[in-house]
């Protein structure tokens, strides 16, 4: 038995983000006794103060919880405790109860960890106002078994049972059997310190009851999928059957027309002899028939012998379950705690694995796309720096300034909101907004770039046209269709925005008259496979607005596609709801 705080949902996300910060920084070599993971939070704990000064609390909060976990995850519990509780004032001063949340709770662990218990439970009653504020019952009764277990650890054990009483009625409330089984373990112990021992053996009876349950369900679960393949074998041998009785009484059929054939030769026989070689051509064609209905009945018996194969295999299976369950049950029994620990080993190995699937996507990307501009704008500005311009070259190297920077910002806004999406980060927020006035927000704002292009952006949405979805969203989708169709587009080029309603769903349509998309690299479009090409003036890709769109689109419960014809243009649809979608 644990402490009960180690099955908070939150904490476990922490930790394991902990663990996979310390994966990292624990891989990286050490440069004059200073490991890369204390260089990086150093500089994360450096960027949230920069972020503080300019009055980024968000951001600032963000760094400071960064560099928290990276210090934690070293075992460094006075600058990770520092530096949690500046993000917590940040978050307080913005007003973020979810990050207040998770931050009172991990000051809380932290002060436990160190002996520092009226610390530790100040900070995770304030979680638990965060909690309640958030409507959340869980996390409210999670906080209260950390105070439990707070007051526990500081021998203050009637203040432990009245927090345990009170997040046992939320645990019944919710009908939550692990915060129940958590409850009861801190009870045990409890009260067997208090030298109950009674009352201490009654609470673990209830903890072991709702542990059996747990494995009862699981084991019911399994129970219920083992039914099922049987079901499927049952309805396989069912058809089987009815495959056997349509062959049977196609050979009755066959049988009573052989008789029918063999009356009218014996008949033909009587009357004349000269038709011998008519009755030889009948005969022939009784053999021919003979010859099926043997046919026939192999098949039949090989459809005889898989149903017995069928029902072998099916009550083998049955036979195996009833073993396998007998079994189980004696090793539930006796290694309960050693399952409950695998499965918890298992997800978070596959957190982990997850984890460094994306931070492999996202370090690809910033090496790759990222570092090139900004090194061409280093470069740029060094040599105007040294004077190495004319006036009018000076002006050429801003307008090259201008590109690289708006190229930058394209790509850190594209890989910061995908970076975001794929860490599960973004929640959808749908309302009802229209159109036509969407279009033309995005294309006032690539007015502009069009006119440098010679190109005429025009904008056909009916202004009556509304849809249902995450307005920002969608408005990055616009600006990115919109920026891809200027980059392909030649002088006199056209880029136009259109919608129709079908179905209960808006279609809408961004097409242009450029230069179009190959066959081959149209297939590539909205797959998982990161590549850009150069526009018509040689303007440079980010290689993430299409996957970013196509995850908004989905987000909202639509769907995008593209068609194009090398030399005549492109067009690009998305989907979205008209009335209100369910997520």
């Amino acid at each position: 038995m644990g402490k009960s705080f180690s099955h908070n949902n939150y904490f476990r996300f922490a930790f394991a983000l902990a663990v996979v910060v310390s994966l990292f920084l624990y891989s990286s070599p050490k440069v004059n006794g200073q490991s890369d993971q204390e260089k990086q939070a150093q500089e994360d704990a450096r960027l949230g103060a920069e972020n503080e000064e300019r009055s980024d609390l968000n951001q600032a909060s963000y760094f400071y919880n960064k560099a928290a976990n990276t210090y934690w995850a070293l075992n460094d519990l006075d600058n990770a405790k520092e530096l949690f509780g500046k993000a917590l004032q940040m978050a307080q001063k913005i007003g973020n109860h979810n990050a207040i949340y998770i931050l009172n709770t991990n000051l809380g662990l932290i002060n436990t960890e160190i002996s520092n218990f009226d610390k530790a439970i100040e900070h995770f009653v304030e979680a638990g106002k965060s909690a309640q504020q958030l409507g959340r019952k869980s996390d409210y009764a999670a906080s209260l078994i950390n105070q439990a277990n707070a007051n526990y650890e500081s021998e203050k054990y009637s203040n432990a049972i009245s927090l345990l009483g009170k997040a046992e009625e939320v645990a019944q409330e919710l009908n939550d059997s692990k915060l129940l089984r958590n409850t009861y373990s801190i009870y045990t112990k409890v009260y067997d310190k208090m030298g109950s021992r009674e009352e201490s053996a009654k609470y673990f009876d209830l903890f072991a009851a709702i542990t059996r349950k747990i494995q009862q369900e699981e084991i019911q679960q399994k129970e219920e999928e083992a039914k099922k393949i049987v079901s499927q074998a049952t309805t396989r041998v069912k058809e089987v059957e009815a495959e056997k009785q349509a062959t049977e009484r196609e050979l009755v059929e066959r049988d009573i027309e052989l008789e029918q054939k063999q009356k009218m030769l014996e008949e033909t026989e009587q009357v004349t002899r000269e038709q011998l070689m008519q009755i030889d051509l009948l005969n022939k064609e009784r053999e021919l028939q003979q010859a099926i209905i043997t046919h026939q009945n192999q098949m039949r018996n090989i459809y005889l012998g898989v149903i017995v194969l069928i029902l072998i295999f099916s009550a083998y299976i049955m036979y195996s379950y009833n073993e396998k369950k007998k079994a189980n049950h004696l090793l539930h029994l006796k290694n309960t705690e050693i399952s409950r620990q695998n499965v918890e080993i298992q997800e978070q190995a596959q957190q982990l694995r997850e984890l460094n699937h994306l931070k492999d996507k996202l370090f690809s990307i910033i090496s790759h796309d990222l570092r090139s501009p900004l090194g061409s704008l280093i470069t740029l500005l060094n040599l105007t720096q040294e004077g190495y311009f004319t006036e009018a070259g000076f002006r050429e190297v801003i307008d090259e300034l201008s590109k690289n920077v708006g190229y930058t910002t394209e790509l850190l806004e594209n890989l910061l909101k995908w970076a975001q999406s794929q860490m599960q980060g973004l929640k959808v927020e749908p309302s009802t907004f229209n159109l036509h006035k969407v279009a033309e927000e995005k294309f006032k704002l690539y007015q502009e770039q069009a006119q440098n292009k010679g190109i005429t952006l025009k904008n056909q949405i009916d202004p009556q046209i509304t849809a249902y979805a995450d307005n920002a969203m969608i408005e990055l989708v616009f600006r990115n269709l919109i920026a891809n169709a200027i980059k392909f587009c030649d002088r006199e080029s056209v880029v136009t925005a259109s919608a129709s309603i079908t179905n209960g769903k808006v279609m809408v349509s961004v097409s242009d008259t450029g230069q179009g998309i190959s066959s081959e690299n149209l297939h590539k479009l909205f797959g998982r496979e990161i590549f850009s090409t150069r526009g018509t003036s040689n303007e440079k890709g980010t290689g993430l607005g299409l996957l970013l769109c196509k995850d908004f689109i989905t987000l909202n419960g639509g769907e995008i596609w593209a068609k194009s014809v090398e030399g005549i243009g492109s067009e690009f649809f998305f989907t979205l709801p008209e009335e209100i979608y369910q997520q």
